[in-house]
């Protein structure tokens, strides 16, 4: 079916609300339905009928108390059945079972959505106490390892403008703040292969992380092992910890097609 072809049948209505739910999911708060016409340039009354039939399916919800409205559910729940069915995921998780059972803690898959660290999928640690972190969840990039892994490997144009947009709230007092420590973070992250965080989004929590590449290349996800911090800071459980959490990364790489793992000085 070719492109003109192709073009008689798009309902427009549903590209518009397509548009609308792009237009949410780039801003972390609420959007009132006049600044998302505005952003749109789109008729008011348009955007409301979308907006009200986009919250009917699930897809939007209106914050409480508010005239904004937000993300829905509804979307969490069909993109997690895409992830879900992606080969991406479908090769990590029981390497991410295996991995948790021998390190006995929580591991997580993340990735770069806007300006957030998204974590798509957890496995919860055996001990029964690890990291509260939720599927679904968006993380900022500054505070913790898989974010910083996640804008370490980013080309340089993309981790450019990310360093020049995104926030950096101070969530600890490890917390990075500033676009200038984390260029040199991101670098040493870049040499070294992986990225440990200890108490930067939680005081007492830690965490390590490393990139996953596909067949071209290119990072497309980052996997990360976390727990109580105290168990990160013994050197012999942490590089242990860093040793089959590397191996595993490298494992899914090659099994996304990724022919040449980049080499890392792996001691940061």
């Amino acid at each position: 079916m070719g492109e003109e072809t192709n073009q008689r049948y798009v309902i427009n209505s549903i590209m518009r609300a397509s548009t609308i739910l792009q237009c949410l999911a780039r801003e972390d708060a609420g959007m009132k339905v006049g600044e998302i016409a505005k952003r749109l340039d789109l008729d008011r009354t348009t955007v409301f009928r979308l907006i009200v039939t986009l919250e009917e399916c699930g897809y939007v919800e209106k914050i409480l108390n508010t005239k904004e409205y937000k993300l829905g559910v509804g979307i969490f729940e069909v993109g997690s059945a895409y992830i879900r069915s992606t080969d991406l995921h479908s090769a990590a998780r029981p390497m991410m079972i295996g991995l948790s059972r021998r390190v006995r803690e929580a591991v997580h898959w993340a990735i770069l959505s806007g300006e957030k660290a998204v974590c798509i999928d957890k496995i919860d640690s055996p001990r029964g106490l690890g990291t509260t972190s939720k599927i679904g969840r968006a993380a900022s990039l500054n505070a913790g390892s898989v974010g910083k892994v996640l804008l370490a490997f980013q080309p340089d144009g993309v981790r450019d403008h990310l360093l020049a947009t995104m926030d950096f709230p101070r969530l600890t007092e490890q917390t990075i703040t500033t676009p200038e420590h984390m260029r040199e973070v991101t670098d040493e992250i870049r040499r070294a292969g992986y990225c440990i965080s200890l108490g930067e989004g939680d005081s007492d929590m830690a965490c390590i992380a490393a990139p996953i590449f596909d067949h071209t290349g290119q990072m497309v996800a980052g996997i990360s092992v976390g727990g109580p911090i105290h168990r990160f800071t013994d050197t012999e459980s942490a590089n242990f910890i860093r040793e089959e959490l590397l191996k595993v990364a490298h494992q899914i790489s090659e099994i996304m097609g990724c022919r040449e793992v980049p080499a890392f000085e792996n001691a940061a």
